[in-house]
């Protein structure tokens, strides 16, 4: 009997001549923290995950963190401290530099998970740190397999996994917001540039080890068309996708991208269709997204390519079963002949009904 595991890749891989259906269950969203009958979103398992896609059903992909590598080069290792104020929750973390202090602030609200008010790097700043946190993290390679393999063995066999962090290297190992991140290459793009490569590199070889250690995609994500111009997507987004994603694909791995900003006119462009994803979403018509359909938007990428989406949360949370069921149809009939999963336009929110959810994956299996 094949597992999840199995039926998921190897659709990404071959395609099938039945729809297939996975929805996006994790990721902070909420939607299986609610089915685990709890209200933080941080307080969410991996094994509430992999629950929630049971009673949901159809196909699954389990998106983890990376493990922290300050448990094993205690230099990297970030000192937290929480308190909870008028029903929210605040977490401050701090990392001590030869270059200064990083600091983060997060703060977190029941059912919808946690939200940055302070990134540790703005624009102005010294990047000497972000330079001396990539030396550190190569200290960290020869033992991150050990630290992977636990995580995934969690998952395995049974269940697909993603292993997620700051991939792509313009965000600067999300140590800055984009805007910031834009500001700093635009100051100075052949020393932003500069910069990037060494992420890029120290990402390739933490994604060769983390594939090593039994995972079995890499998240890369990017943002979307409102922040990033074209001369930044050319100089930085496409050519660093190419080197990371044949690096995957060279040690055995895929890449999953999702992307729920605008897309158009990158789309048009050709841009996601030069990265070398194997699976990537969302490609959302109005009032979700900006793409003209889905039919169009499909058309316009590599075959090879495996897509995901796209059925609005806007339906999924205020419609009835009817509506998810009629919006599914609409899904696969756009799709129809494409590498494509049924799904939704992004992770499914805490406050989405289950019995919708489930109208998604039992219309696409009653209509295989």
């Amino acid at each position: 009997m094949t597992t999840q595991r199995e039926r998921f890749i190897g659709y990404i891989r071959n395609g099938g001549e039945r729809p297939f259906v996975s929805l996006q269950i994790g990721a902070g969203a909420g939607f299986d923290t609610k089915l685990a009958g709890k209200e933080w979103v941080s307080e969410t398992t991996v094994e509430d995950t992999m629950r929630a896609y049971e009673t949901v059903g159809g196909g699954a992909l389990i998106n983890l963190g990376l493990p922290d590598l300050g448990q094993i080069v205690p230099e990297l290792a970030w000192k937290s401290e929480s308190s909870e104020t008028d029903g929210e929750k605040r977490t401050h973390s701090r990392l001590e530099t030869p270059h200064g202090t990083l600091a983060w602030e997060l703060h977190e609200r029941p059912r919808q998970g946690s939200t940055p008010v302070k990134y540790p790097i703005a624009f102005g700043d010294s990047l000497d740190p972000v330079r001396w946190l990539i030396d550190r993290q190569y200290e960290a390679l020869p033992r991150v397999a050990e630290l992977v393999g636990p995580v995934v063995e969690k998952v395995h066999p049974e269940w697909p996994v993603c292993l997620q962090w700051s991939v792509q290297p313009f965000e600067m190992m999300c140590l800055a917001t984009v805007p910031d991140a834009v500001m700093f290459a635009m100051t100075d793009l052949e020393g932003y540039r500069a910069l990037c490569d060494r992420i890029r590199d120290l990402n390739i070889a933490l994604c060769r080890a983390v594939i090593g250690g039994g995972a079995d995609f890499i998240f890369l994500g990017g943002p979307g068309r409102e922040m990033m111009s074209p001369l930044l997507y050319e100089t930085f987004m496409v050519p660093d996708s190419q080197a990371i994603t044949a690096a995957v694909h060279d040690a055995g791995g895929l890449v999953y991208s999702h992307i729920c900003s605008p897309i158009q006119p990158f789309l048009d462009m050709g841009f996601y269709g030069q990265m070398g994803i194997d699976l990537f979403e969302t490609l959302s018509p109005p009032p979700v997204g900006n793409v003209e359909s889905l039919a169009d938007a499909r058309a316009k990428l590599p075959a090879e390519m495996c897509t995901r989406g796209n059925i609005g949360l806007d339906v999924l949370l205020t419609g009835t079963p009817d509506d998810v069921r009629a919006a599914t149809e609409r899904v696969m009939a756009s799709t129809r002949g494409a590498k494509h999963m049924v799904a939704a336009s992004d992770y499914l929110f805490y406050d989405i009904p289950l019995k919708n959810a489930k109208a998604v994956v039992e219309t696409v299996e009653a209509g295989g």
